[in-house]
């Protein structure tokens, strides 16, 4: 089937909340692409009093340093989508109107010095054939555009609402956050009858691969991350988080290794929007999300409100992962997950056992604090020591991407 022609709007369901106008959206990007050296301070940020933004690495990483995002990622230890509930409220009305404005809008590709129309897809020249990585709805590959390389996500337009769903809330997420160097960067998007293709920065690897590539060289002892890039992980990831809740009421739900992305430059980015909710009174609801990393509290409760300290539990057991080098929990069928996560302690890091500091593992038992009421949000974590040292201390990634050793020497561990 052509990919020129137009799909059927009737056949479309699109994400109950509503998106006024992506045009308005792609003319308020920046008027000139953010680069590693630029100045953040002209940024607009949710509150004057909270410092999002950090100095990028000057050069980037060599390409021989990266790790091979084409290759394989580690068996997730889960199942992804537990569950999801559809709103049918939306009138049959209502989706042909949001469609409308979402095919208005396609082929506009907006790269902050030049923006390109009627981009169609074979305009688009594919660089190899495997895949960059598989995300909730798509899966992501490298692109050509007029000599500008581009990551394109490749999401498959069905019938089912729920996934339609997905595919939006994606395309509507990152396609607000233009301001924020903490979310992989959106150039535009390409509709055809069968796909929607988004257009992002290429990003050099997911934690999940840098993961699989040291276990793969490494003594199990040894896999686990530095502190100091651990701490920057989390400073960025808890940054992103803090802008989606302040700025557009969204929660992220789907927060773990493979959705955190490291640029050429040492800066880590949140990806991978599909399954965001929007927050109606700081609360979300549905199970939806990555069977090990959700909360208690999103497991067999009988409330099913939650707010944005699901995601921080999420990121808690992240963190316990890129430290340890290993998902904190032994049983992998989703049933005995469920338990374990639901009945048991929460998982814990300490000085004496895992070489850590005081302040890194104080900082994951406030994480995983099982009982939500006790766990902190995102502003209360950016005052925590780990986080306020992780933002005026450079921890170096490039030199522990380019050259390991010299990284240990200075810094005892890489």
């Amino acid at each position: 089937m052509d990919n020129n022609q137009k799909p059927n709007p009737p056949n479309l369901q699109i994400l109950p909340p509503p998106i006024t106008s992506l045009t308005s959206l792609i003319s308020s990007f920046p008027s000139t692409p953010r680069s590693p050296s630029t100045n953040n301070s002209n940024i607009q940020t949710p509150t004057s009093s909270t410092n999002y933004y950090f100095t990028s690495l000057v050069s980037p990483i060599h390409q021989r340093f990266i790790v091979n995002l084409s290759g394989p990622s580690r068996p997730r230890p889960t199942l992804d989508a537990v569950s999801t509930s559809s709103d049918k409220s939306i009138s049959p009305e209502e989706v042909q109107s949001r469609f409308k404005i979402i095919e208005e809008n396609s082929g506009t590709l907006n790269f902050g010095n030049k923006i390109f129309t009627g981009v169609k897809y074979e305009d688009l020249e594919r660089q190899d054939q495997s895949s960059l990585g598989e995300g909730t709805s798509g899966s992501v590959s490298k692109y050509k555009f007029k000599s500008r390389a581009i990551a394109v996500k490749h999401m498959k337009r069905t019938d089912s609402f729920d996934d339609s769903k997905r595919i939006f809330m994606d395309l509507e997420v990152i396609s607000k956050c233009g301001d924020c160097p903490f979310i992989v960067k959106y150039f535009g998007y390409i509709l055809t009858f069968d796909y929607l293709y988004i257009c992002m920065e290429v990003m050099s690897t997911c934690l999940d691969k840098l993961l699989t590539s040291r276990q793969k060289s490494r003594p199990p002892d040894q896999v686990g991350l530095p502190e100091g890039i651990i701490s920057q992980i989390a400073l960025s990831v808890v940054r992103a988080l803090d802008y989606l809740k302040e700025k557009h009421k969204i929660m992220h739900r789907d927060i773990k290794p493979s959705n955190i992305l490291m640029d050429y430059y040492g800066n880590f980015k949140l990806c991978d929007f599909g399954i965001s909710g929007k927050l109606i009174e700081s609360k979300a609801i549905t199970k939806i999300g990555c069977m090990g990393y959700l909360s208690p509290e999103r497991i067999y409760s009988d409330d099913p409100h939650y707010d944005v300290r699901a995601d921080v539990w999420s990121l808690g057991i992240t963190l316990v992962e890129l430290a340890t080098g290993k998902f904190p929990y032994e049983n992998r069928e989703a049933f005995k997950l469920m338990i374990e996560i639901k009945e048991k302690n929460a998982p814990r890091l300490t000085p004496e056992k895992d070489g850590l500091s005081p302040e890194f593992c104080g900082f994951i038992a406030d994480c995983l604090q099982k009982d939500m009421e006790m766990r902190p949000k995102f502003r209360e974590l950016l005052e925590r020591p780990l986080l306020q040292n992780a933002a005026t201390t450079n921890s170096d990634v490039k030199l522990w991407v380019e050259n390991p050793t010299e990284y240990a020497r200075l810094y005892g561990r890489n």
